[in-house]
């Protein structure tokens, strides 16, 4: 494992074109099908990882890059969908926890009912059983990569920095009622496609993990999308790659 090297990791090229402009002596590594562009941010050893949208698509990219790169540390980050009313585009939430929004056991019950959910934990490899079992339904991130990430957000001036819940799923909710019930029912902050599977890949390798969601829009509010909340985001994770990358070195 390199102890300094950050891997970042973005879905789509809106969300990852600002941090490879940022990378100096960028060197391209294709695996598998997926993109990695390996440099230097500053004094920070960064691997800028496009996984492509999805859950499957995140977890693989993030084994892969586990594989290759042994990094000391895993930051998905990009835009989301707000699920706490409370929020608003622009607005950046930290995800504390994550869960699978897919992951789920309905109530027995003859009609179709989605307001019944009993979320189920993924299917993860414990060391300990060595097999594939179910695992707890959320997880946490990386209280080092959290704490970095608060102390940025307090010279944050486009939104509030939170900690937060994000949901995920390869699934885009744009009803209201069902938006709240998520909020409500399991604590969900905002929805996106790839943290959740990312945690659980980084879990398994026991490699620090933090899921950073900057909201794009929010039905609550009815926002139009705002692509430039994902260039936000990237320098906002920058600085916290910087800001970790110097609690690693003091420690």
């Amino acid at each position: 494992m390199d102890t300094q090297r950050i891997m970042i990791e973005g879905a789509m090229n809106m969300e990852t074109s600002l941090l490879l402009k940022a990378l100096a002596d960028p060197q391209e590594h294709i695996v598998g099908q997926w993109r990695f562009v390996e440099g230097c941010y500053h004094s920070v050893h960064l691997v800028v990882a496009v996984t492509s949208i999805g859950m499957t698509n995140a977890a693989a990219a993030t084994a892969l890059g586990i594989e290759k790169f042994r990094p000391a540390a895993v930051i998905s980050q990009g835009t989301a969908g707000g699920h706490d009313p409370a929020l608003q585009a622009y607005d950046i939430v930290l995800g504390k926890r994550s869960f699978d929004a897919s992951a789920y056991r309905t109530a027995q019950e003859e009609k179709a009912d989605w307001r019944h959910l009993e979320l189920m934990g993924s299917y993860a490899y414990d060391a300990a059983a060595q097999a594939f079992v179910p695992q707890a339904v959320y997880y946490p991130g990386d209280e080092k990569l959290l704490a970095a990430a608060r102390t940025v957000g307090q010279e944050y001036t486009r939104g509030r920095v939170v900690d937060g819940c994000i949901a995920s799923c390869n699934t885009w909710n744009r009803q209201k009622e069902r938006l709240q019930y998520l909020h409500d029912q399991f604590g969900s902050s905002c929805e996106d496609m790839e943290v959740n599977s990312a945690a659980q890949i980084c879990q398994q390798y026991g490699i620090p993990f933090l899921g950073i969601r900057i909201l794009s829009n929010t039905e609550f509010r009815a926002e139009e999308f705002q692509p430039e909340s994902a260039s936000v985001c990237q320098q906002f994770v920058l600085a916290v790659a910087e800001q970790y990358n110097r609690e690693l070195a003091g420690n």
